[in-house]
């Protein structure tokens, strides 16, 4: 089960709720509130968000002043947690931008990692509406990649290794190689004026991905931030566009609302 660690900046953004931001089910979420050494109060409405979460919720109020002494707090639990915990997601509630080189030297050594200024609140029916549409296009994406693996011979493996074999990694950069063939209505298909990216860019990107297993990011926000944050210089938003593209048209990966699900070892 993939964990999800929520850093709240509280001297920088006191949120009234935990909106929008709390994942799916499927997810362990842990909530970490940073106050200020003055810092005593919370809002009740804050806190009773907060009271579901048990002992997965956490505040952490720290000792002395001086410029950007919060931040640095919050940095050291997510390297800590980073080491403890392997593949968890991050995400950063603060306005600061002065986390954003941090964040991005985290999301280029593949670690899901965000920041945002505000949680947005949605209707409960609209979160319920995501998470359902989430879950069916990721299950017909499961099944799509069952039905094609058991019609062809399995390929060789080597005991003991859980990380994606050598051949596997191959096939699925071919794949993305391809040109790309008709797809269903729900998947984007390459318009004739679409920027179009080298083809051994676009297979080093789905091998970043294969590598990075459960770590994968989960929203269209994060993939478009960590593929961007591969290169150097980074790609325009026009190629950024195609690399999502091209890797729905292929069959790589489903994008529904926000939510990213994969088709991939």
């Amino acid at each position: 089960m993939s964990r999800t660690y929520l850093l709240v900046d509280f001297e920088n953004v006191q949120p009234s709720s935990l909106g929008t931001l709390v994942p799916a089910e499927s997810e362990e979420t842990f909530v970490k509130l940073f106050a200020g050494e003055h810092q005593s109060k919370v809002d009740l409405s804050l806190a009773r968000a907060l009271q579901p979460f048990g002992a997965r919720a956490e505040y952490i109020q720290i000792a002395g002043n001086g410029k950007d002494a919060l931040d640095f707090h919050i940095a050291y639990y997510m390297g800590r947690l980073t080491t403890e915990y392997p593949g968890a997601s991050f995400i950063v509630l603060s306005r600061d931008t002065g986390f954003d080189p941090l964040i991005r030297h985290m999301t280029q050594h593949g670690v899901s990692c965000t920041r945002v200024a505000t949680i947005a609140a949605k209707a409960a029916t609209a979160k319920a509406t995501t998470n359902k549409a989430t879950s069916k296009a990721a299950t017909k994406a499961a099944s799509k990649a069952t039905s094609k693996s058991a019609t062809k011979p399995a390929g060789k493996s080597v005991a003991g290794d859980s990380g994606p074999s050598q051949a596997s990694v191959a096939k699925v950069a071919s794949k993305s190689a391809s040109p790309a063939k008709p797809v269903a209505n729900h998947q984007a298909k390459l318009t004739p004026n679409a920027v179009q990216l080298p083809k051994d860019r676009i297979a080093e990107i789905v091998q970043r991905l294969v590598g990075l297993k459960a770590a994968r990011p989960g929203t269209v926000k994060t993939l478009r931030s960590s593929v961007m944050a591969w290169f150097k210089p980074e790609l325009t938003v026009a190629q950024m566009d195609a690399v999502l593209q091209q890797l729905q048209a292929q069959g790589l990966l489903t994008i529904t609302g926000t939510k990213v699900a994969y088709t991939l070892p």
